[in-house]
């Protein structure tokens, strides 16, 4: 009988299907879309369990069948409490979702069906040299059955890292939100202006940037800042009060995700400040701002090469330099046709971003392991697609 166990690093689908149950909503974009695929692999394969690790610790069986764990433990700093639970399902087909070394190593040491599903940029140095410098060797282990990251710049890191070509993968998420059901934003209105960030709130993720730009604005141009997500709050409310800023910026906290498109479309311009540091896939967020049609301002990350281009879908700033960031969105509201301009090129920047493989039929066709999938599933690798590192 198969036993398929798919483990996370963060995230909670206890609570995600709690809340869709009771709420009909969720908090995060793509929790909807995993929990059905979960209930459809459980009919098709048999039992399917569905591990977070930073979750509170907890071992249900959801109205669906599916099986929900909770480790309350950092897969990285104690990775003994993980495995202890991948032990207790008893696992004949492993997922490792995310760069988590020591649950792969369990998974060739007991020879399961492994697969590994990521969604990191390892663009970093500390990431590429030193902290995953073993992992092309473990995902180039023949045992290793499955290897995908989240979009063709984050597949192509794998290979720049040292995985073969011919076992990576580019997958993604459905993506029903779409720039087709907004019009093109031609005027960009009056002052002050309305930027919105949806994201954790961190350092590496640029909200300190953000913040320093609003204040390097000050006497420039009158803008308010929304910011939409958990994480460092404190940290960067206190910054914005040493920095007089309290009047214009505002942390919302979560926000149902089924709200994040009407506030990004409310907004003048969408803002996806990442840094180099912050190892990104494909943030979700930069395709739900494009959908909205809101111009974009985003930072020349490595994940987001090749999808936007400055001035006509996006405007591109050097990532960790507030007054870049300052400048670019000056930059937007002080030219009518190039806020027009931007808002028009969305919809050649979102179709660029669509990736084919979609992460349930990925995994269910795994599972099946017939010549069929074992074939389709190849003709999805960046080998096969010809895409080149």
């Amino acid at each position: 009988m198969t036993r398929l166990l798919i483990v996370h690093y963060a995230g909670d689908y206890r609570e995600a299907d709690r809340l869709r149950r009771a709420e009909g909503r969720e908090i995060y974009y793509g929790h909807g879309y995993v929990l059905d695929s979960l209930e459809q692999m459980r009919a098709a394969h048999g039992e399917v369990g569905f591990l977070c690790s930073l979750a509170p610790a907890h071992w249900e069986q959801l109205p669906n069948g599916v099986t929900v764990i909770g480790a309350n433990a950092n897969p990285d700093r104690n990775p003994a409490a993980v495995i202890a639970l991948i032990e207790r399902f008893a696992p004949t087909h492993l997922i490792v979702n995310g760069p988590m070394l020591p649950l792969i190593r369990w998974g060739l040491a007991n020879r399961v069906r492994l697969g590994v599903v990521l969604a990191d940029s390892f663009a970093n140095p500390y990431y590429r040299w030193i902290r995953f410098r073993a992992l092309p060797r473990l995902l180039n282990d023949p045992r290793v059955s499955l290897v995908a990251n989240h979009g063709v710049n984050a597949a192509r890191a794998l290979v720049k890292l040292g995985v073969a070509a011919d076992k990576v993968m580019a997958w993604d998420f459905p993506h029903p939100r779409t720039p087709f059901q907004y019009p093109v934003k031609s005027n960009r209105g009056p002052a002050p202006h309305n930027l919105i960030y949806v994201g954790s709130i961190s350092a590496k993720k640029g909200v300190g940037d953000l913040i320093r730009a609003v204040e390097l604005l000050d006497g420039r141009r009158d803008v308010r800042l929304k910011i939409v997500g958990v994480g460092q709050t404190d940290r960067f409310a206190r910054l914005t009060q040493r920095l007089g800023l309290a009047d214009r910026v505002t942390f919302l906290g979560l926000v149902p995700n089924n709200a994040i498109p009407a506030m990004m479309h409310q907004a003048d311009a969408v803002i996806v400040p990442s840094r180099h540091s912050f190892p990104e896939g494909l943030p979700l967020t930069l395709y739900e701002g494009l959908a909205s049609r809101t111009p974009v301002i985003a930072s020349d990350h490595p994940m987001f090469e090749g999808h936007l281009v400055d001035g006509r879908s996006a405007i591109i700033f050097r990532a960790g330099q507030p007054l870049d960031l300052a400048d670019a969105i000056d930059r937007l509201f002080v030219d009518a046709a190039l806020y027009a301009r931007v808002s028009a090129g969305a919809e050649a920047a979102w179709q660029r971003m669509q990736v084919p493989l979609k992460w349930g039929e990925m995994i269910d066709r795994w599972v099946y392991d017939q010549p069929s999938d074992r074939d389709w599933l190849a003709g999805h690798t960046l080998a096969a697609s010809g895409v080149t590192p």
